[in-house]
């Protein structure tokens, strides 16, 4: 009898009733978002106990009327954050940072159609995360103890959640020594979406709580800390296949022994003179000579037969608002598809979803860096600290006296652009400061808006001032996909009626057409205005379409793999001066979109500070993912699972894929600590008084 009181004090407490709750929504987050694979469970099975443990006794400590009403509060906002973590991963392929995504939730109004859509598909599952609200309200509040404890059951539970956590850090301890370990993500949390998938929600909610506290009180106990990269880092050179005289020929364009000779090609590292060891003696901290040193050990990339081809010319930069290479037509958008072929042809190229959503896909294509993963939004952070941004292409050019622009037809301040984008040393103009948007006929504002207009409407700002650097964000390709609400699939509906694909696939191509006809109208105004070859075009996406897979599943004619081949896209590097196609095998991602043409532009920048690197030399290619899976010529490694496999045919290299991963690893690292630290302003400093000396 006393044993089946003591089993009803247990199974009534509301410690017990708190574990159950965690350990019920981590069961189900985990196989939901991560399947079957067990890796990694036990950390969250742990974390949800010990959690549950410190949530019950928070509530059982007051009166019963208080611990009831923070029983359904705690309920409440665990539940309210599950929630949230699910719709928002089911969105936008990541996790959700608080600490980084408080400052611009109000524009979280802006996707409410996406997130209702993600909402209505997912029902089963939210249904199943509500289920414990309404268990509590209907029937465990009628039998759960909301008495206190006395003292001693108190004490025995402090003190078990206490032992509980000593046997979570032993055994992250045990296998701290591998790169990506729980215990390396416990105490150096630097990425949302490996904390949610290595220790779980409610673990990555506190530490991610725990950082913003941090940055709000402007505290610095972060340590910089680089991994020594092994033999194999950036040795194996994979040359960029040579340029084919016909884009469907399949033969390489070889020069003859004759013209080898005649040319002599600089392929000197692309760098910076810059004595590290004299600025690792006058580093002000160990952080700012861990970066130092990190960077003059790394391996640069060297310049090439294509170095300074574009020299001088004027560079007009597209970021295309969810754009996939797939919907590119021979006859349905012949401008998007000629500059596709008769310009560098990159056949293994990705665009890899970035925290953040467009603003973390433009700080990859602007910067040469991967955004953070939570915690803040780099390109946030960069604009409200001021930092030294001096190796993007607009600071760059801006630096040789070129006209340095750049336009949005969205609002100008989204996301803070208004602050970083003049940061990067653009004129920044959008919505609100300068362009003027396109208005319904009942005078509401058009979404999304014309990106032909905006070429229409800015062209001849700054056509005439050559030479000139011009930046366009497009916003016509953004969700939702479909005829009712979108402007622009409503505008070219009758393009797609006939085309046999689902009415979203069909919405998404009729929307993306908006970018054909920009295109057009840009390279006719350039050929009318003469200057057209002398001008390079790069476009690319800020991100895959997130929201819509099955359309690019349809698109593919297959089910896309969502680790790699979900990502991949297209760039284009091109200019009418170009009078045959470059062919690029090697495999590259939106990261090496400003090395490369830095490179192309013969402008002066230091390869071993950036993630990325300029595809066309003789360096290996590497793609990073956001979750640190990688692709390289020879493997692709998904960290979720741990598995290798071999794209070259030839057997795994053990060591290769360590040494690879470390160097992923690394280049993580660097990008932060360079957004966190202000690090180019220190090598900017540098180079200014070594000129005055």
């Amino acid at each position: 009898m006393q044993r089946e009181s003591i089993l009803k004090k247990i199974f009534t407490s509301l410690e017990f009733y708190f574990v159950m709750l965690l350990f019920y929504f981590e069961l189900i987050f985990h196989f939901v978002r991560f399947g079957a694979t067990p890796d990694y469970l036990m950390y969250k099975i742990l974390f949800a106990v010990f959690y549950g443990i410190i949530f019950g006794i928070i509530a059982n400590v007051f009166k019963r009327i208080v611990s009831i009403v923070l029983t359904f509060l705690f309920t409440v906002f665990i539940t309210a954050y599950f929630l949230v973590q699910v719709v928002f991963s089911g969105v936008f392929a990541t996790y959700l940072s608080v600490a980084g995504s408080i400052k611009v939730a109000g524009q979280a109004l802006d996707f409410t159609d996406v997130i209702a859509k993600e909402l209505k598909e997912e029902w089963w599952l939210i249904l199943l995360f509500i289920l414990p609200i309404i268990l509590l309200a209907v029937f465990l509040r009628k039998h759960l103890d909301f008495e206190r404890q006395n003292i001693y059951v108190y004490m025995g539970l402090v003190s078990g959640a206490v032992l509980l956590f000593i046997i979570i850090m032993i055994k992250m301890q045990m296998g701290r020594l591998a790169v990506y370990s729980a215990y390396e993500i416990f105490t150096d949390y630097t990425s949302v979406d490996m904390s949610v998938e290595k220790l779980g929600v409610m673990e990555s909610f506190f530490l991610d709580t725990k950082l913003g506290i941090k940055e709000k009180m402007g505290a610095d106990d972060n340590t910089v800390s680089f991994v020594a990269e092994g033999k194999y880092v950036d040795t194996t050179n994979i040359t960029t296949e040579a340029q084919k005289d016909e884009p469907d020929n399949g033969e390489n364009n070889k020069k003859t022994e004759e013209e080898v000779e005649e040319i002599i090609i600089d392929t000197s590292p692309n760098i910076l003179d810059i004595d590290f060891e004299e600025l690792m003696e006058e580093a002000p901290n160990e952080n700012i000579r861990a970066m130092h040193e990190y960077i003059s050990q790394a391996v640069p990339t060297n310049k090439n037969e294509y170095t300074g081809m574009f020299e001088g010319y004027n560079l007009i930069f597209v970021v295309a608002e969810g754009f996939s290479g797939l919907c590119i037509d021979e006859t349905r958008t012949p401008m998007l598809y000629k500059m596709k072929y008769e310009g560098f042809c990159f056949d293994n190229y990705y665009t890899p979803l970035w925290y953040g959503s467009t603003l973390g896909g433009e700080y990859a294509d602007l910067t040469g860096l991967m955004p953070k993963n939570g915690g803040y939004l780099s390109m946030a952070k960069s604009g409200q600290n001021k930092n030294d941004m001096m190796f993007t292409l607009s600071r760059q050019l801006l630096d040789k006296g070129y006209k340095v622009t750049g336009y949005h037809d969205n609002y100008y301040d989204y996301y803070d652009r208004n602050i970083s984008h003049p940061n990067l040393g653009y004129d920044w103009i959008g919505v609100g400061n300068g362009y003027e948007p396109e208005y319904s006929d009942s005078g509401v504002m058009l979404w999304p808006q014309s990106d032909l207009r905006m070429i229409e409407n800015t062209f001849d700002d700054y056509a005439n001032e050559e030479p000139f650097h011009t930046y366009y964000l497009t916003v016509s390709g953004h969700v939702m996909y479909n005829f009712g609400g979108n402007a622009m699939a409503q505008r070219h509906k009758d393009l797609v009626d006939d085309l046999a694909y689902s009415e979203t696939t069909k919405a998404y191509i009729a929307c993306q057409y908006e970018l054909e006809l920009a295109m057009e109208e840009l390279v006719e105004r350039l050929e009318d205005a003469g200057i057209a070859d002398h001008t390079l075009i790069v476009l690319t996406a800020d991100h895959v379409p997130y929201d819509n897979k099955e359309v690019e599943d349809e698109l593919a004619g297959h089910t896309l793999d969502s680790t790699f081949e979900w990502y991949e896209n297209t760039l284009i590097i091109w200019s009418a001066s170009m009078e045959k196609p470059v062919y690029v095998e090697k495999c590259c991602s939106s990261l090496d979109i400003l090395p490369t043409v830095s490179n192309l532009m013969g402008l002066d920048y230091d390869s071993r500070m950036l993630a990325g690197q300029d595809i066309l030399s003789d360096s290996e290619g590497l793609v990073m993912f956001n979750d640190r899976s990688f692709i390289t010529d020879r493997i692709s490694y998904n960290a979720n699972t741990e598995s290798v496999k071999s794209l070259d045919g030839k057997p795994v290299d053990e060591d290769y894929v360590a040494a690879k991963v470390i160097q992923v690893r690394n280049k993580f690292s660097m990008a932060e600590n360079i957004c966190n630290y202000d690090y180019y302003r220190y090598i900017d400093d540098y180079l200014e008084k070594k000129q005055e000396k």
